[in-house]
């Protein structure tokens, strides 16, 4: 009897952007639970997401409000060069065209329980796994 080695795949790299304190700490836990990702930041606004991406920071995904001060998650999204696979995590429906033109990943109603999270984490990492270098859009 032969056993084929599978090594596991890396965790994906991500960050969460978003105004409200506790659905950050709502997804910073949901991501500790996955066991799948690792997050590099953890930011509360529009404005710091595009200092951090414009930095040349990547990250495999991005957990991302629509709804913040300053300047919505979709227009900041559109502002990025090259953005990452992109999980819009929102309390509006009506957003949810504009997010798939844009070619986001998956799009999340608040609130959303772990299981939902974890739906999404799978469908990026299939697109990932199936599109390695394709941008967004």
């Amino acid at each position: 009897m032969t056993h084929k080695y599978t090594a596991p795949l890396p965790a994906l790299t991500c960050a969460v952007l978003d105004d409200d304190e506790i659905n950050r700490f709502t997804l910073e836990h949901y991501i500790r639970l996955s066991g799948s990702l690792q997050l590099v930041a953890s930011l509360s606004g529009s404005i710091e997401g595009l200092d951090f991406f414009s930095t040349e920071r990547r990250v495999d995904v991005l957990f991302l409000d629509v709804e913040m001060p300053d300047l919505n998650g979709l227009d900041m999204l559109r502002l990025l060069p090259e953005p990452p696979q992109v999980v819009l995590t929102t309390a509006y429906e009506n957003c949810a065209w504009d997010a798939f033109e844009l070619g986001v990943a998956d799009y999340l109603i608040k609130p959303f329980d772990y299981a939902r999270f974890a739906q999404a984490v799978q469908r990026v990492a299939e697109r990932l796994r199936t599109r390695p270098y394709s941008s967004v859009r």
